[in-house]
Formats: structure tokens, C-alpha cells, sequence
């Protein structure tokens, strides 16, 4: 199962034919040349790939804090699904 980082790296580059050396953790979107329509388009692409939404995600944001946002997210979520939660 790949990486958060590694399943958004390779949504923008199959999506938007970005090339991968330039796909970085510390990139920002708007570093990559996306605009607010390509996020939206990117968000709901990786929602269909691991079922979290994710609204609003501003330009500035680097790859590797949408790929925290997503472990965190992805946490959440198992831990509300399991039968013997805590939460």
C-alpha cells in the first residue's frame, strides 16, 4: 500500500503530467503551478482513492502537510471504525 506522500505524488503526476523529481514533500501547490480549480480536482481524486474529504486545502500547503493531514485523517477514521473504541 503506498505512502500518503506517494499516493499524492502520483495523482498530480498522472493527473496533471507533472514531473516526479519535482513532486517534493516541501513543495507547495502553488510552487507546482496549481491553481484552486486543480485542488479541488486533486482532492476529490485522492477522496475516491482513500475516502477522506478534504475541503478547502489552501495553495501554500506542501505536499507533506496534505500527507500528515491524511495519515491523521486516515487514524481518525480506523479508530472510530474499530468495535472497541475508545473515542
Amino acid at each position: 500500500m503506498p505512502t500518503s506522500t506517494e499516493l499524492i505524488t502520483t495523482t498530480l503526476t498522472e493527473t496533471f503530467d507533472l514531473d516526479p523529481s519535482e513532486v517534493t514533500p516541501e513543495r507547495t501547490f502553488e510552487e507546482l503551478g496549481l491553481d484552486s480549480l486543480a485542488l479541488v480536482e486533486m482532492g476529490l481524486m485522492l477522496q475516491e482513492r482513500t475516502g477522506v474529504t478534504l475541503n478547502d486545502v489552501p495553495l501554500h500547503t506542501t505536499i507533506g502537510e496534505l500527507a500528515a493531514l491524511l495519515d491523521r485523517a486516515g487514524a481518525d477514521r480506523a479508530l472510530t471504525a474499530a468495535p472497541n473504541s475508545t473515542r
